[in-house]
């Protein structure tokens, strides 16, 4: 099958069944901005793609980083908004787990 669909948490991606090396695109429509954690959700992607496999993010990027009751309001964090990262914090992440050139 060239799909698969797999339940779980985002932030444990072995877990749910993803193995290493084993995606070749990984896309991401607005659900890294839910997770507390995105660090650990782009290392398990990294992790899990295939040696010039891809990550597609078209989540909500900020030019500047939010301020604490904007992250916290839930309704912000339901709509993806108070999870959006700041650009330049989404690309030093990205640095830091292994992709090498994130944009």
């Amino acid at each position: 099958p060239n799909l698969r669909f797999r339940k779980g948490y985002i932030e444990f991606l072995g877990e749910a069944g993803v193995e290493k090396e084993s995606m070749d695109l990984v896309i991401s429509n607005c659900v890294i901005n839910l997770s507390p954690n995105k660090e650990l959700v782009l290392s398990g992607v990294y992790d899990a793609l295939r040696e010039g496999g891809e990550l597609f993010f078209s989540d909500v990027y900020c030019d500047r980083r939010l301020p604490q009751h904007v992250r916290e309001h839930d309704v912000m964090l339901g709509e993806c908004l108070g999870g959006a990262l700041y650009i330049e914090d989404f690309k030093r992440i990205c640095q830091k787990v292994g992709f090498t050139d994130p944009r």
